[in-house]
Protein backbone atom coordinates (compact mmCIF):
# COMPACT_ATOMS: atom_id res chain seq x y z
CA UNK A 1 0.00 0.00 0.00
CA UNK A 2 1.33 3.37 -1.12
CA UNK A 3 2.30 6.04 1.54
CA UNK A 4 -1.13 8.54 0.32
CA UNK A 5 -3.12 5.09 0.65
CA UNK A 6 -1.40 4.91 4.20
CA UNK A 7 -2.49 8.57 4.73
CA UNK A 8 -5.69 8.79 3.35
CA UNK A 9 -7.06 5.53 5.44
CA UNK A 10 -5.64 7.42 8.55
CA UNK A 11 -7.48 10.74 7.64
CA UNK A 12 -10.52 8.47 6.95
CA UNK A 13 -9.91 6.70 10.62
CA UNK A 14 -9.58 10.07 12.03
CA UNK A 15 -12.45 11.93 10.64
CA UNK A 16 -14.82 8.73 12.10
CA UNK A 17 -13.49 9.31 15.84
CA UNK A 18 -13.83 13.35 14.98
CA UNK A 19 -17.43 12.57 14.08
CA UNK A 20 -17.99 10.18 16.99
CA UNK A 21 -16.48 12.36 19.34
CA UNK A 22 -19.09 15.08 17.89
CA UNK A 23 -22.44 12.63 17.98
CA UNK A 24 -21.24 11.59 21.69
CA UNK A 25 -20.62 15.24 22.59
CA UNK A 26 -24.37 15.98 20.85
CA UNK A 27 -25.63 13.03 22.97
CA UNK A 28 -23.96 14.61 26.26
CA UNK A 29 -25.05 17.98 25.51
CA UNK A 30 -28.96 16.72 24.63
CA UNK A 31 -29.15 14.55 27.60
CA UNK A 32 -27.74 17.85 29.78
CA UNK A 33 -30.37 20.03 28.07
CA UNK A 34 -33.10 17.31 29.02
CA UNK A 35 -32.09 17.32 32.69
CA UNK A 36 -31.57 20.75 32.83
CA UNK A 37 -35.76 21.14 31.18
CA UNK A 38 -37.09 18.27 33.47
CA UNK A 39 -35.55 20.47 36.68
CA UNK A 40 -37.24 23.63 35.44
CA UNK A 41 -40.56 21.52 35.73
CA UNK A 42 -39.87 20.57 38.73
CA UNK A 43 -38.85 23.73 40.10
CA UNK A 44 -41.84 25.80 38.26
CA UNK A 45 -44.06 22.77 39.73
CA UNK A 46 -43.03 23.17 43.13
CA UNK A 47 -43.38 26.78 42.71
CA UNK A 48 -46.69 26.49 41.61
CA UNK A 49 -47.95 24.35 44.50
CA UNK A 50 -45.98 26.25 47.15
CA UNK A 51 -47.83 28.86 45.60
CA UNK A 52 -51.19 27.07 45.50
CA UNK A 53 -50.10 25.92 49.49
CA UNK A 54 -49.26 29.71 50.51
CA UNK A 55 -52.96 30.56 49.67
CA UNK A 56 -55.04 28.06 50.97
CA UNK A 57 -53.03 28.93 54.20
CA UNK A 58 -54.30 32.31 53.58
CA UNK A 59 -57.32 31.20 53.44
CA UNK A 60 -57.17 29.02 56.73
CA UNK A 61 -55.91 31.79 58.68
CA UNK A 62 -58.81 33.95 57.74
CA UNK A 63 -61.26 31.42 58.39
CA UNK A 64 -59.03 30.68 61.81
CA UNK A 65 -59.47 34.45 62.59
CA UNK A 66 -63.32 34.20 61.33
CA UNK A 67 -63.36 31.79 63.78
CA UNK A 68 -62.06 33.14 66.70
CA UNK A 69 -64.09 36.27 66.50
CA UNK A 70 -67.78 34.12 66.28
CA UNK A 71 -66.42 32.34 69.65
CA UNK A 72 -65.32 35.54 71.67
CA UNK A 73 -68.84 36.73 70.30
CA UNK A 74 -70.54 34.22 71.96
CA UNK A 75 -68.69 33.50 74.81
CA UNK A 76 -68.74 37.19 75.87
CA UNK A 77 -72.66 37.00 75.65
CA UNK A 78 -72.05 34.19 78.11
CA UNK A 79 -69.67 36.24 80.25
CA UNK A 80 -71.70 38.82 80.68
CA UNK A 81 -74.96 37.00 81.86
CA UNK A 82 -72.14 35.70 84.71
CA UNK A 83 -71.19 38.89 85.69
CA UNK A 84 -74.72 40.19 86.43
CA UNK A 85 -76.09 36.59 87.89
CA UNK A 86 -72.98 34.88 89.13
CA UNK A 87 -72.61 31.16 88.46
CA UNK A 88 -75.83 29.22 89.32
CA UNK A 89 -74.79 26.49 91.79
CA UNK A 90 -75.96 23.82 88.87
CA UNK A 91 -73.24 25.32 86.77
CA UNK A 92 -70.91 25.39 88.95
CA UNK A 93 -71.17 21.47 89.77
CA UNK A 94 -71.06 21.10 85.84
CA UNK A 95 -67.75 23.40 86.14
CA UNK A 96 -66.17 21.38 88.61
CA UNK A 97 -66.97 18.51 87.12
CA UNK A 98 -65.46 19.01 83.67
CA UNK A 99 -62.40 19.94 85.40
CA UNK A 100 -62.80 16.64 87.46
CA UNK A 101 -62.76 15.09 83.94
CA UNK A 102 -60.02 17.02 82.68
CA UNK A 103 -57.89 13.41 80.54
CA UNK A 104 -60.74 11.33 80.79
CA UNK A 105 -63.45 13.13 78.63
CA UNK A 106 -64.76 10.82 75.81
CA UNK A 107 -64.22 12.02 72.15
CA UNK A 108 -66.63 14.04 70.26
CA UNK A 109 -66.58 11.69 67.35
CA UNK A 110 -66.39 7.58 68.26
CA UNK A 111 -63.96 6.95 65.59
CA UNK A 112 -60.80 9.46 64.17
CA UNK A 113 -57.30 9.99 64.63
CA UNK A 114 -55.85 13.60 65.45
CA UNK A 115 -54.33 15.41 62.04
CA UNK A 116 -53.71 18.79 63.47
CA UNK A 117 -52.43 20.00 66.91
CA UNK A 118 -53.30 22.45 69.44
CA UNK A 119 -50.65 25.42 68.93
CA UNK A 120 -47.62 26.36 67.09
CA UNK A 121 -47.33 23.82 64.50
CA UNK A 122 -44.98 23.33 62.00
CA UNK A 123 -46.32 23.09 58.46
CA UNK A 124 -46.55 19.96 57.07
CA UNK A 125 -45.12 20.66 53.87
CA UNK A 126 -43.50 24.82 53.92
CA UNK A 127 -40.89 23.80 56.09
CA UNK A 128 -40.09 27.54 57.28
CA UNK A 129 -44.02 28.02 57.71
CA UNK A 130 -45.69 27.68 61.37
CA UNK A 131 -49.36 27.64 62.32
CA UNK A 132 -50.84 28.53 66.04
CA UNK A 133 -53.84 26.62 65.37
CA UNK A 134 -56.56 27.28 68.54
CA UNK A 135 -58.21 24.22 67.77
CA UNK A 136 -57.11 20.08 66.95
CA UNK A 137 -58.59 18.13 63.77
CA UNK A 138 -59.88 14.85 63.98
CA UNK A 139 -60.63 12.95 61.05
CA UNK A 140 -62.74 10.02 60.45
CA UNK A 141 -64.19 8.87 57.24
CA UNK A 142 -67.94 9.05 55.76
CA UNK A 143 -70.53 9.50 57.67
CA UNK A 144 -69.44 10.79 61.55
CA UNK A 145 -72.19 11.57 64.11
CA UNK A 146 -70.70 14.39 66.37
CA UNK A 147 -71.29 14.27 70.07
CA UNK A 148 -71.17 16.65 73.14
CA UNK A 149 -68.34 15.09 75.35
CA UNK A 150 -70.10 16.47 78.50
CA UNK A 151 -73.18 17.98 79.70
CA UNK A 152 -74.77 21.65 79.48
CA UNK A 153 -76.16 24.11 77.34
CA UNK A 154 -75.76 25.16 73.90
CA UNK A 155 -74.11 28.55 73.97
CA UNK A 156 -74.85 29.81 69.99
CA UNK A 157 -74.80 28.34 66.56
CA UNK A 158 -72.56 30.16 64.09
CA UNK A 159 -71.91 29.76 60.39
CA UNK A 160 -68.51 29.79 58.30
CA UNK A 161 -67.91 29.93 54.88
CA UNK A 162 -65.40 27.41 54.09
CA UNK A 163 -65.96 25.32 57.27
CA UNK A 164 -69.77 24.85 57.09
CA UNK A 165 -71.39 25.38 60.70
CA UNK A 166 -70.62 25.21 64.24
CA UNK A 167 -71.89 24.81 67.45
CA UNK A 168 -70.86 25.98 71.36
CA UNK A 169 -71.62 24.27 74.32
CA UNK A 170 -71.05 26.46 77.73
CA UNK A 171 -70.21 23.68 80.49
CA UNK A 172 -70.24 26.11 83.55
CA UNK A 173 -66.69 28.38 82.69
CA UNK A 174 -65.96 25.76 80.58
CA UNK A 175 -66.92 26.08 76.57
CA UNK A 176 -66.28 23.21 73.53
CA UNK A 177 -67.07 24.49 70.21
CA UNK A 178 -67.65 21.75 67.14
CA UNK A 179 -67.05 22.89 64.07
CA UNK A 180 -67.41 22.00 60.55
CA UNK A 181 -70.48 20.84 61.11
CA UNK A 182 -73.77 19.94 58.70
CA UNK A 183 -77.44 18.07 59.91
CA UNK A 184 -77.41 20.27 63.33
CA UNK A 185 -79.75 18.75 65.79
CA UNK A 186 -79.51 21.62 68.06
CA UNK A 187 -79.99 25.07 69.14
CA UNK A 188 -79.25 27.33 71.22
CA UNK A 189 -80.70 27.03 74.90
CA UNK A 190 -81.25 23.58 74.76
CA UNK A 191 -79.31 21.53 77.65
CA UNK A 192 -77.44 19.07 76.36
CA UNK A 193 -76.10 15.50 77.97
CA UNK A 194 -72.79 13.78 77.53
CA UNK A 195 -72.73 11.87 74.26
CA UNK A 196 -75.64 13.27 73.03
CA UNK A 197 -75.57 14.06 68.98
CA UNK A 198 -75.47 17.61 68.24
CA UNK A 199 -74.61 17.17 64.41
CA UNK A 200 -72.81 15.42 61.68
CA UNK A 201 -69.10 16.43 60.27
CA UNK A 202 -69.03 17.41 56.57
CA UNK A 203 -68.05 14.53 54.33
CA UNK A 204 -65.51 15.36 51.82
CA UNK A 205 -66.76 13.56 48.71
CA UNK A 206 -63.99 15.26 46.19
CA UNK A 207 -61.38 14.24 49.24
CA UNK A 208 -61.77 10.28 49.76
CA UNK A 209 -64.86 10.68 52.11
CA UNK A 210 -63.09 12.10 54.97
CA UNK A 211 -64.78 14.10 57.80
CA UNK A 212 -62.75 16.67 59.71
CA UNK A 213 -63.49 17.70 63.43
CA UNK A 214 -62.38 21.07 64.06
CA UNK A 215 -62.43 20.76 67.85
CA UNK A 216 -61.78 23.21 70.75
CA UNK A 217 -61.93 23.89 74.22
CA UNK A 218 -61.84 27.22 76.73
CA UNK A 219 -61.74 28.27 79.98
CA UNK A 220 -64.00 31.39 79.37
CA UNK A 221 -62.23 33.13 76.89
CA UNK A 222 -58.61 31.57 77.31
CA UNK A 223 -57.98 28.82 74.69
CA UNK A 224 -56.90 25.02 76.15
CA UNK A 225 -55.11 22.11 74.60
CA UNK A 226 -58.33 19.68 73.47
CA UNK A 227 -56.04 16.62 73.38
CA UNK A 228 -55.23 17.37 77.20
CA UNK A 229 -58.87 16.96 78.34
CA UNK A 230 -59.96 14.40 75.92
CA UNK A 231 -59.04 10.24 76.66
CA UNK A 232 -55.94 8.85 75.10
CA UNK A 233 -57.76 6.52 73.60
CA UNK A 234 -61.03 7.04 70.91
Amino acid sequence: MSEIEISKKKMEVDFDRVSELETREEQQKNLLQGEQNKQQKIVKSLSSKEAQLQRELEEKKRIARRIDNEITKIINEERKKIEVTDLTPEQKLISNDFYENKGRLPWPVERGIVTSHFGVQKHPILKYVTEDNIDIEITSSGSTPVRSIFRGVVSGLFSIRGANMGVIISHGKYFTVYLNLVNIKVKKGDRIDTKQEIGKVFTDSENGEKAILKFMVFENKVKLDPELWISKKN
